[in-house]
């Protein structure tokens, strides 16, 4: 068991092939329910990799890709969801050890990067009564590494042709959903692949691994125009996925190996990208987290301002990232808590944090599908008056107490939490506010130089604040 977080006991026995829910360290985050099936013959990785997510008459739905195929759920009722549909990849012999998905419309569209496989096209309007597959070939496709859907564009990334021949990335016209049609291929002799892409108003945001992030414009995709490349930047390693903000002015991305933080842009000027912060996820605590010893984020993914990461072997952590320059730590689940060392790649595999009910899908390699509650992290903000705040007075702190400087209009009980940058709760401490202006001081005895996280807690309205213990 891990040593950060809140441990939260609580146990559903759910029905059929679901699993009963153990605790978890979480914060915010809670489990609703897993299914796993240990009848899955595991790869050198585990049973499953990539998730998606589907809504529509208002019902939900999660998919979730194993060594042999995909597993497709209705998690309306998600305490209690409903295996509706399986589908053996095209390769029934080759362990896939990865899978990816993206949808267009009322279909599913699943690749795979293992073995002498196909693109699948799966119609999902007939849910929840049934899932039909309604293509499965490999005439575009037999292997390719990842996908994304923007407008009517399949991008296909690392695809490998029936020819044996390799796209860096092909671009297709799905305006025929069943029928893609090839629009150009992204090539330079700058990178060989594109591992992953995110794509918005035909604007590419293409992490090509060892080689950084490159950024193109596709509005015509016979002929990319790259915009800016983003490499030689603090950290850098296997450059692995990338995600926008709704306004598109901040940018995260993630780079595949052990001891790398999340580096968040300013994306003000796409010609000029600057990076404003870095993310480490540390819930094992190791001394030096920027080593080869550190955890490993995989894939990020942004609601509005809430970043969410798919973190491997640390789960599913959650960042307010509305001011980038100083991201804020709001929830996660340790999904993955068997681990004791960051050593592999176990874990978290992939989320889905955009269904209506603010419900997040995840997948875990070893332990199956996840159904978290969302509800916290995605609650509107609650806008803090302007007579009303909460500050260190002093910063950095040199003592062995924090003073903290209020003002309140009214006499208020509030809850004060400090948490550590990994999350972990260090003091819970219930404190009244005379009206007008005071103080308050808590002890910080024993903790190590470095950052922490305050949180004041009215009942109505939550403030966080950052402060610092210096070393002397």
């Amino acid at each position: 068991m891990k040593a950060a977080g809140i441990l939260v006991l609580g146990m559903f026995l759910l029905l059929a092939d679901f699993c009963e829910v153990k605790a978890q360290q979480q914060l915010n985050m809670p489990v609703l329910s897993r299914w796993d099936d240990d009848a899955i013959p595991p790869a050198w990785t585990g049973a499953f990799s990539e998730c998606w997510g589907y809504a529509a008459a208002d019902r939900e739905y999660a998919f979730i890709g194993s060594t042999q195929g995909t597993y497709f759920f209705d998690i309306t009722d998600p305490v209690s969801p409903e295996m509706v549909g399986y589908f053996d990849t095209k390769d029934t012999v080759t362990l896939v050890v990865n899978k990816d998905y993206a949808t267009y419309d009322h279909y599913l569209y699943a690749v795979s990067d293992q073995g002498t496989n196909s693109l699948q096209i799966f119609d999902l309007q007939y849910l929840p009564d049934s899932v039909v597959k309604v293509y499965d070939s490999d005439a575009i496709s037999k292997r390719c590494h990842t996908i994304f859907v923007e407008k009517d564009r399949l991008y296909m990334a690392s695809n490998t042709r029936p020819d044996n021949s390799f796209g860096a990335m092909d671009i297709f016209s799905i305006t025929d959903p069943l029928n893609p049609q090839l629009l150009g291929t992204l090539s330079h002799p700058g990178f060989f692949s594109v591992h992953e892409t995110f794509v918005r108003n035909d604007t590419a945001y293409c992490a090509n691994g060892n080689n950084g992030l490159w950024i193109y414009d596709l509005s015509n995709p016979a002929a990319p125009f790259l915009i800016s490349i983003i490499d030689f930047y603090p950290e850098s390693a296997y450059n692995h996925s990338a995600w926008l903000t709704s306004d598109s002015k901040t940018m995260v991305f993630t780079d595949e190996a052990h001891g790398k933080g999340v580096k968040v842009f300013d994306m003000t000027d796409i010609h000029d990208p600057q990076l404003v912060s870095m993310i480490r996820s540390n819930m094992l605590q190791v001394p030096v987290p920027q080593s080869s010893d550190g955890s490993v984020a995989h894939n990020p993914y942004i609601v509005n301002d809430i970043l969410l990461l798919s973190y491997y072997h640390d789960g599913v952590v959650a960042y307010d990232i509305s001011d980038p320059a100083n991201p804020v730590l709001i929830g996660y689940n340790d999904i993955h808590d068997q681990n004791t060392t960051y050593y592999s790649y176990n874990g978290c595999w992939g989320l889905y944090p955009f269904l209506p009910s603010g419900n997040i899908i995840a997948s875990d390699i070893t332990n199956g599908l996840f159904i978290l509650d969302g509800s916290e992290i995605f609650k509107p903000k609650v806008t803090v008056p302007n007579n009303f705040y909460f500050v260190p007075a002093g910063n950095p702190v040199h003592s062995e107490f924090i003073t903290f400087l209020y003002n309140t209009p009214n006499s208020v009980s509030v809850e004060i939490t400090i948490y550590d940058v990994t999350g972990k709760l260090l003091t819970d401490a219930a404190v009244g506010l005379v009206q007008g202006k005071g103080e308050v001081q808590l002890p910080v005895s024993g903790f190590a130089a470095g950052l922490y996280i305050a949180v004041v807690q009215t009942g109505e309205q939550t403030l966080s604040t950052k402060f610092t213990i210096s070393e002397n």
